[in-house]
């Protein structure tokens, strides 16, 4: 019995549905543009930890989802008036092309309509119930409500909504393959900005950042970071990217030179459109992994050094092309380049640093006790939590407070700052350099539970592109040790990561 043919192309010149189809067309692009527009604006804008930053950042999110939710709008009333199927503009933007599956033959813009309109991205489920657990803190249960900050716990709470919209945004752009390459692209040839800026600061000796730019709380800047850390803790981010898009030009090159190739062809090859698209695709990772070995983050390099492990044997499971190796050349001109000295230097320094962490950790988890296990002191309250406490009372006979600190401490504010008995001078945390611990802190254990549910659930998410998977495998390592999800932008680029679900085009 023979098989059925394959139903063959139908050409649609109705301008309803010209128009129809062109709308979603503009709203899909609109959606890439803030998407790219986020990303980049929230780690240009220092990041986004200053209020003026973030509360620009969270109305963008606002308008990636609204945008987002037009384009799932004209994305159904397309498909209810054209059916499931493939639909692309012709070369000439005359008509539309309708056909069951994308064919080999050249067409304009394209969108598959039997892909969900708003798929549901991996954090999705996580996210809601994380949002969940943090309203409850502020609820008026038996006792007051959980938070010992309400604003503070408000503030979170919009962060992690508009996170959780943006990621919803990012599934709903990247359901088009041509949205998942601009954006990889796009990325890489970021991180080599970033990059760049970062070595020019480390050469000039500067300790503004952009050259004008002086941070309330000193320290040397690097990149738009205030804390090298921070930077290293984005590049984890940005590198695995690149080095994947260096292992997709790579296949390109050796496809085109051919089985075993010598040296001649070799070189020749570098001057075709597969070469010089290696060569461009070389200098985002090469100048990303100098600025990360130069910034001497032992967290960051060390949780570099473990996700490119993971995407080494990610590569060789599915027998791909080894980028990791190219990432291996690259950190051993990075130390030539900055030598090996001031590495050394650094980890060496590691063990009079650690006790600092160690310390605070250990006050952290001394602080959980009875119901503060399962409530947390409130989500983004570790500060007020650990380091802000009532003023003394005051012995009998002894002069009033002052007025303006009478007042708020009658009204149970936290007024002085404490010290941790363990550390010399009067240092002070407002955050626990280790986001695992102040999730426990803030949320107690059941919002540990769902930050844990959120990273497994990303990763699996990620399992079919190792670069991905390391992306995401680095930062969660990072933050063992560091507070890179305090970092605005750092969440942000981490959530629209996760929506790409390790889809490969």
């Amino acid at each position: 019995m023979s098989e059925a043919p394959e139903p063959s192309p139908v050409t649609v010149s109705s301008p309803d549905l010209l128009r129809a189809a062109r709308v979603v067309r503009w709203l899909q692009g609109a959606l890439e543009a803030s998407l790219w527009l986020i990303v980049a604006g929230s780690v240009l804008a220092f990041g986004s930890v200053h209020a003026w930053a973030y509360s620009i950042l969270w109305l963008a999110c606002f308008l990636a989802a609204a945008i987002g939710l037009a384009r799932a709008v004209a994305v159904g009333g397309l498909r209810q008036r054209l059916g499931a199927h493939h639909v692309a503009f012709h070369v000439s933007g005359r008509w539309l092309v309708v056909e069951p599956h994308p064919a080999d033959h050249a067409l304009g813009w394209s969108i598959d309509l039997r892909e969900p309109a708003l798929p549901r991205g991996p954090l999705l489920l996580p996210g809601l119930a994380f949002l969940a657990l943090a309203l409850l803190q502020l609820a008026p249960l038996a006792g007051g409500p959980a938070t010992i900050d309400d604003e503070a716990t408000r503030r979170g709470i919009t962060f992690v909504l508009a996170f959780l919209l943006l990621h919803q945004s990012a599934a709903a752009a990247f359901v088009l393959p041509g949205a998942r390459r601009r954006f990889r692209r796009a990325l890489a040839w970021l991180g080599a900005a970033l990059a760049l800026v970062a070595l020019a600061q480390l050469a000039s000796g500067t300790r503004l950042a952009y050259g004008f730019f002086q941070s309330l709380e000193g320290g040397r800047p690097y990149g738009p970071f205030v804390n090298r850390n921070h930077f290293a803790g984005y590049m984890l981010l940005v590198l695995p990217i690149a080095l994947g898009l260096l292992g997709d030009a790579w296949r390109a090159y050796t496809r085109r030179l051919g089985d075993s190739p010598n040296t001649r062809r070799s070189l020749v090859g570098l001057q075709t459109r597969e070469g010089t698209r290696l060569v461009y695709a070389a200098l985002p990772p090469l100048l990303g992994i100098a600025a990360l070995i130069a910034s001497t983050s032992r967290g960051g390099i060390l949780a570099f050094c473990a996700a490119l492990a993971i995407a080494a044997f990610g590569v060789r499971a599915r027998k791909g092309t080894p980028a990791w190796a190219a990432a291996l050349v690259f950190v051993a001109v990075a130390l030539t380049w900055f030598g090996l000295e001031r590495l050394e230097v650094r980890f060496l320094r590691a063990s009079d640093d650690a006790p600092g962490r160690t310390v605070v950790w250990r006050e952290s988890l001394q602080a959980m006790h009875g119901s503060r296990w399962a409530t947390g002191y409130g989500f983004n309250a570790y500060a007020e939590a650990l380091s802000r406490v009532p003023a003394w009372v005051l012995p009998r006979g002894a002069t009033p407070w002052p007025e303006v600190v009478a007042a708020p401490l009658a009204a149970g504010e936290r007024l002085g700052y404490r010290a941790p008995g363990d550390l010399p001078g009067l240092a002070w945390y407002r955050e626990a350099h280790s986001d695992w611990v102040q999730l426990l802190v803030e949320t107690g254990v059941p919002g540990l539970l769902v930050g844990l549910w959120a990273a497994l659930a990303a990763l699996a998410a990620a399992r079919r592109d190792p670069w991905i998977f390391a992306a995401l495998a680095g930062v969660l390592m990072h933050v063992f040790v560091d507070f890179d999800l305090q970092i605005p932008a750092i969440p942000a680029l981490f959530v629209v990561l996760a929506a790409l679900k390790g889809l490969r085009s």
